[in-house]
């Protein structure tokens, strides 16, 4: 079973990437959010999960390991298949799922084309008591360091508090977090929130 692959970008398709590694391109299926994070020709760290059905084996990939725990812990869940997985995990955040899964959201699974009421409530019964493993550490974060940063930055607190947040969404935990920015922030103090979490994203995979 291939569980983590480091590779080169060759090839950014609609729901995939062309992961190149040792020389062997390899078609990894991902959520399209996460997707957006990868550039070709940069070399970049997938956890993936090897499908296997009848009539074909297919990889899905995702960008941090807690991702790809819930993507498993979601098709536990009776009614649940890869591509209602990997829809979940384009539309919402690891944490969001979670916490809507937790406290019985309904109103926010549903948000995700192909979740209907019944299949959302089906997986708040099944999955309630069985995924708080996968929160951060903490979810708010170290509020008083990116005040600290930022002021060493040139004032950027919105800025640097978006890309804490949505690295935080995607599974990091706070220590990582903060140590990353300290390390880029000259670099990333003036470039858009995408373009943030992007860098962090490869500094973080290194």
């Amino acid at each position: 079973m291939i569980a983590l692959m480091d590779g080169i970008i060759d090839t950014i398709e609609e729901d995939a990437v062309i992961l190149l590694v040792g020389g062997i391109g390899y078609r990894v299926y991902m959520p399209v959010s996460m997707i957006a994070e990868l550039d070709v020709g940069h070399t970049t760290r997938l956890y993936t999960h090897q499908h296997v059905r009848e009539d074909a084996i297919l990889l899905y990939g995702f960008t941090t390991d807690v991702s790809r725990k819930l993507f498993l812990r979601l098709q536990s869940a009776s009614g649940i298949g890869p591509k209602v997985a990997v829809a979940m995990l384009h539309h919402l955040t690891s944490v969001q799922i979670v916490r809507a899964v937790q406290s019985g959201d309904v109103v926010q699974l549903t948000q995700v084309p192909g979740v209907g009421a019944k299949t959302a409530q089906r997986l708040i019964l099944e999955l309630k008591d069985r995924v708080a493993d996968l929160l951060p550490d903490r979810e708010d974060g170290d509020a008083d360091i990116l005040p600290v940063i930022a002021k060493a930055k040139g004032g950027k607190a919105s800025q640097f508090s978006e890309v804490s947040a949505a690295l935080l969404g995607l599974g990091f935990t706070d220590r990582e977090i903060q140590s990353i920015l300290q390390d880029i922030g000259d670099e990333i103090a003036d470039k858009s929130i995408a373009d943030g979490v992007k860098q962090a994203l490869r500094a973080l995979a290194r």
